[in-house]
């Protein structure tokens, strides 16, 4: 079963999975589809990061993490504050972007759509909630501070508030 899925009852009785990630197609897609915009792959179910040639390419399509980019729909926001922040900037930042390197290496559909820095915080929204979630921890790890998650029970999205 997919993760983020749960099973419900067919009219017949029969289980069936509904999934919650409303960007996910529901039929599936042909092997060798390609992001227009990105470029990643999908293949055997998962979207990857790999070089395809033009005679393999079956589709072109947006990926859901193009989607969710266009839609201005985020998975997960972490917002960072506190005057220790304004001090570590550049410190903090690298981390971020270490982080979402490190997490699109295993999951290309995992990346940040914004960096918004104002009034001494730093807002970063992402195309999935196991990113901010990462990041908030890595931040949390290498920074101390307090960490808080909120998520959201009707869609498929986390909410992480760092503070020092």
């Amino acid at each position: 079963m997919p993760r983020g899925a749960r099973i419900t009852m067919d009219e017949k009785g029969q289980r069936s999975v509904r999934s919650l990630e409303p960007y996910r197609p529901k039929g599936g897609l042909p092997d060798g589809s390609f992001c227009k915009r990105c470029g990643i792959v999908y293949r055997n179910k998962r979207w990857q990061l790999e070089h395809v040639a033009a005679g393999e390419r079956s589709e072109e399509v947006l990926c859901p993490a193009c989607q969710r980019i266009d839609a201005g729909d985020p998975a997960g926001v972490v917002t960072l504050s506190g005057e220790y922040l304004g001090k570590h900037r550049e410190e903090i930042l690298n981390v971020i972007k270490q982080q979402e390197a490190k997490h699109r290496e295993k999951n290309p559909l995992g990346r940040i759509i914004e960096i918004k820095e104002e009034d001494g915080r730093i807002t970063v929204t992402t195309t999935e909630d196991k990113l901010a979630q990462k990041i908030g921890r890595e931040v949390y790890k290498s920074q101390s501070g307090e960490l808080h998650y909120q998520w959201s029970h009707d869609q498929h999205m986390v909410r992480v508030d760092w503070m020092r």
